[in-house]
């Protein structure tokens, strides 16, 4: 008579093909890129640091900020060392900079830069450091504040490129965007994904709206 397999065999067989089924999904989700922008509102601390190097010495700093997101909407607020909150509208090409606790109730306008926004744009953003870098390398999986997030490597991180991770959502959880001479990091500390009031990208209705670039 032909033996029968028994049911555990049959379980474990079973077991097996569906890991192998599995794999290649789980392969292509950790080699994919994440989406190009922010798909998601989001409110984040975050902090920041820079180096200049110059010659004859250079300079350093860095904060902790409060910034929020909402499409090409940014409100940033520094936390320990700045006192000028700045709003921006990347859409709109302007920013606008007050501050909360001064005497005087003015907020200044000013043209918006070409400056790349990694918080508004995401990893569009760290590309448009240099148009002339590749796409990004898939370098592994990270944490940062709690969210998966996609190591990725722009050009050469270590002398004249980026080292990023950027989660599901397309936020830029984390980087380090290195030049000859230049150094800038930051990182999300704390990351709250959901709508943000409107409130926070305009200036506080008692303030007067001015042209700053006209001084």
């Amino acid at each position: 008579m032909k033996p029968t397999p028994s049911r555990s065999l049959l379980l474990a067989l079973c077991a097996a093909a569906i890991a192998f089924a599995a794999a290649p999904t789980r392969a292509a989700e950790e080699t994919a890129l994440p989406p190009e922008k922010p798909t998601t509102p989001y409110k984040a601390e975050v902090r920041n640091t820079y180096k200049i190097s110059e010659p004859g010495g250079g300079q350093s700093g860095g904060d902790t900020l409060e910034i929020r997101v909402s499409g090409p909407r940014l409100y940033e607020r520094p936390k320990i060392i700045g006192e000028t909150t700045a709003i921006v509208d990347a859409e709109k090409r302007e920013v606008i900079e007050f501050e909360e606790k001064g005497a005087e109730k003015i907020a200044k306008k000013f043209p918006l830069n070409d400056a790349p926004i990694p918080y508004i744009g995401g990893r569009s953003a760290l590309a448009a450091h240099d148009p002339e870098w590749p796409a990004p390398v898939v370098a592994g999986q990270d944490k940062v504040a709690g969210e998966k997030c996609t190591i990725l490597h722009y050009g050469n991180p270590a002398e004249n490129g980026i080292a990023a991770c950027v989660s599901k959502q397309g936020v830029v959880m984390r980087a380090k965007i290195v030049f000859p001479d230049y150094e800038r990091e930051f990182e999300i500390l704390d990351f709250d994904a959901g709508q943000q009031d409107d409130k926070y990208f305009a200036p506080p209705k008692e303030y007067e709206l001015v042209d700053g670039s006209a001084e």
